[in-house]
């Protein structure tokens, strides 16, 4: 029988002579190869290619090669369930990640490649994603700055406030970028506004500053905010790479700039936050799936009563210890404005169930029936309102 250990150096050695066995292929150059949580083979490998979809051609071929490998179950010491890769730029920044079922990779065996790639899970760093991430997160900061301005100096100057209110040169600057655009004079502030640049927006705040003090923590941040946020926008405006940490800075530019701004502007919502948020919570649910250390079928045929306890205790740790780390996880996933409450409400349901269990745990130890059992149905109990829960979250992020 070959040892894990051999099948993963087997596994490594086939993918380094792919492109020799399969001209179609290309050299693959493979960083590691290992089991995740005992059901997942992974590979870590630098690709040769720099664009998302390129780079996924290169991971159909890996994915292609695990399928080849295991498709007919012939290791008795491994039960794989699912097939991982990710791809490392030459940083070792993780740029591209793909979770596939093994029997979705089975599509690329039956030459269903485009199958294979709509059904498996992925999440992208690549610089193509960074710059369109970049693009939508600057461009969501700027459209709502330009939206509170427009709704505070309306309510406080009136219909007029353009003319009266802002400064000459941006008037000017902003008309005449109107009229090179559609060669038509326009007066409109509502319109106008939409022209204005990063730099201007920042001085037509400043300048009434006293409408916004309760959005930013002060002139001086929000200055040095729009200053950083103008950096990057040079960058992004000329198609220039956008690294990971500028990534990063623009993220937390949103939130600085926006998380406050979007509680008066709830029509405007953001479609990063909720995608970025949506994504993540796919990612914690689909990628970390609890997987008990002894089936249930083991615990019910176990004669020796110790043993079995011990086996159901065995569980129960770890079952709980799988909730602290999802309950961890969903702590840190940053929720827009509109999808707070439904958050906080998946974040309860795993927290009141994390408390039932832990009071299971701690009954299992006295063997009082009676109380296990209450607890058992205060379980179950709370399992049917979150079968209730997802239903309704799956429907609304369907």
């Amino acid at each position: 029988m070959k040892t894990i250990e051999n099948l993963l150096r087997m596994v490594s050695g086939s993918l380094k002579i792919i492109h020799i066995l399969d001209k179609s292929c290309k050299e693959i150059n493979v960083k590691d190869v290992y089991l995740l949580n005992e059901d997942t083979l992974c590979c870590d490998f630098y690709p040769a290619a720099r664009n998302s979809y390129d780079i996924k051609l290169e991971m159909t071929a890996i994915m292609g090669c695990f399928n080849g490998i295991f498709r007919n179950d012939q290791y008795d010491n491994v039960d794989l369930k699912n097939y991982a890769v990710r791809a490392f730029d030459q940083d070792d920044n993780e740029i591209l990640y793909a979770l596939s079922t093994k029997a979705t990779a089975e599509f690329i065996g039956t030459g269903r490649s485009i199958e294979w790639l709509t059904s498996t899970f992925f999440q992208e760093n690549t610089e193509d994603y960074r710059l369109a991430q970049a693009k939508q997160i600057i461009s969501e900061i700027e459209n709502g700055l330009r939206e509170i301005v427009k709704l505070k100096f309306k309510d406080k100057f009136g219909d007029e406030w353009w003319d009266n209110e802002i400064d000459h040169k941006i008037k000017r600057d902003v008309k005449k970028i109107y009229f090179n655009n559609f060669e038509v004079d326009c007066n409109d502030g509502n319109v106008l506004i939409a022209y204005t640049f990063t730099l201007q927006v920042k001085a037509i705040i400043l300048s009434n500053f006293s409408l916004f003090s309760a959005y930013f923590q002060s002139p001086s941040q929000f200055e040095s905010s729009m200053d950083d946020l103008n950096k990057l926008r040079r960058e992004e405006a000329h198609n220039r790479p956008i690294s990971h940490l500028d990534l990063e800075t623009l993220q937390h530019l949103h939130e600085d700039l926006l998380s406050i701004v979007l509680l008066d502007l709830k029509s405007f919502q953001s479609v990063f936050l909720t995608e970025n948020w949506r994504s993540k919570i796919k990612r914690i649910m689909k990628e970390w799936q609890y997987k008990p250390i002894h089936p249930q079928k083991e615990i019910d045929t176990e004669s020796d009563q110790v043993k079995k306890l011990f086996k159901i205790k065995e569980n129960l740790s770890s079952f709980i210890a799988y909730l602290d780390n999802t309950i961890i996880k969903l702590k840190s996933v940053s929720a827009p404005i509109h999808k707070k409450s439904i958050h906080l409400e998946l974040l309860s349901c795993y927290e009141d169930y994390r408390k039932l269990q832990k009071l299971l745990f701690n009954e299992t130890l006295t063997l009082d029936n009676e109380k296990i059992s209450d607890i058992i149905n205060q379980i179950r109990s709370h399992e049917l309102k979150m079968d209730e829960f997802s239903t309704k979250f799956l429907l609304s992020e369907k």
